[in-house]
């Protein structure tokens, strides 16, 4: 039989960071033992380019990544030998799934009042107002505001509001997507498309490796990817419920007693366990 290549695709905010101080330090023991034993951790995020490039240098991570809720996905340029279907940019390969942020604004930019006061964008905040509701430093905050496909919301008002909203974005191409903060507003994309789409170019350029997926997350915005993967990992969250998956098989979901990267490591250990890998 083929060797089992095990892909870990992650969550980052709740999930390998922590929910209120963003710190990783809880998994950078078993990061660094996934790095030497070479399987790969792909981050699966909300979070734009900019953010994910200096969260990898942070990790020592040179792995493939996925942004803006499966809006992109961004492959090191040397990572694969070959890369169908995606366009070279800035060192990467990049496969984009849907329009660009200026695409999104102008949809937003026709909502009527007084819909449009039940939101705040990202781009009406700021970088003062992404602080504010996110904690997030200067830097950071003006990291997240560089978007490239999406609009994130904070959202404040009601859930009739809310499906008025849905509606009008529906019927002119738009989707929403419910993250842990923000809603985000953006094309037909989700984290678990873009999973599969990855998985594809794991699987030509390894041929003779059995690639087996594991996912990772706290949130809605994760469900699509926990449900394309073949282990799911639901990591407990201190501000919501557990997101409920209906299409992975039962004995491939785990659902963390731990919250955040304390969750993440107990999680992953499960299916390392499950998949007799071990990292000493």
């Amino acid at each position: 039989m083929a060797p089992v290549q095990l892909i870990v695709f992650t969550d980052m905010d709740g999930s390998l960071l922590d929910h209120y101080t963003y710190s990783h330090a809880a998994a950078d023991n078993l990061l660094n033992r996934l790095e030497n034993r070479h399987i790969p951790v792909a981050p699966v995020t909300s979070k734009t380019r900019a953010e994910v490039e200096q969260l990898r240098r942070q990790l020592n991570n040179t792995h493939p990544f996925i942004v803006e809720n499966g809006a992109a996905v961004y492959i090191p340029g040397d990572y694969f030998k070959s890369c169908e279907d995606a366009d070279e940019r800035n060192g990467y390969l990049v496969k984009a799934f849907v329009e660009r942020r200026a695409h999104w604004q102008s949809l937003l930019a026709g909502v009527k009042a007084p819909l449009n006061q039940a939101y705040i964008s990202f781009a009406q905040a700021g970088a003062d107002g992404i602080m504010a509701m996110t904690g997030l430093s200067r830097q950071q905050a003006q990291l997240a505001a560089q978007r490239e496909y999406s609009e994130p919301l904070k959202w404040r008002g009601s859930a009739q509001q809310y499906a008025a909203f849905s509606r009008y974005l529906r019927a002119l191409g738009g989707h929403l997507l419910k993250g842990g903060r923000f809603v985000h507003v953006s094309g037909a994309c989700d984290k678990g498309r873009a999973l599969d789409w990855l998985v594809k170019r794991y699987r030509h350029n390894h041929p003779n490796s059995t690639i087996v997926s594991a996912a990772l997350g706290d949130s809605e915005n994760d469900v699509a990817m926990l449900e394309a993967s073949d282990y799911a990992v639901i990591i407990r969250s201190p501000a919501h419920a557990c997101p409920q998956l209906a299409n992975t098989p039962n004995q491939n979901i785990y659902i963390t007693h731990n919250q955040g990267p304390h969750g993440w490591v107990e999680g992953l250990g499960h299916v390392l366990k499950q998949l007799n890998i071990t990292l000493d």
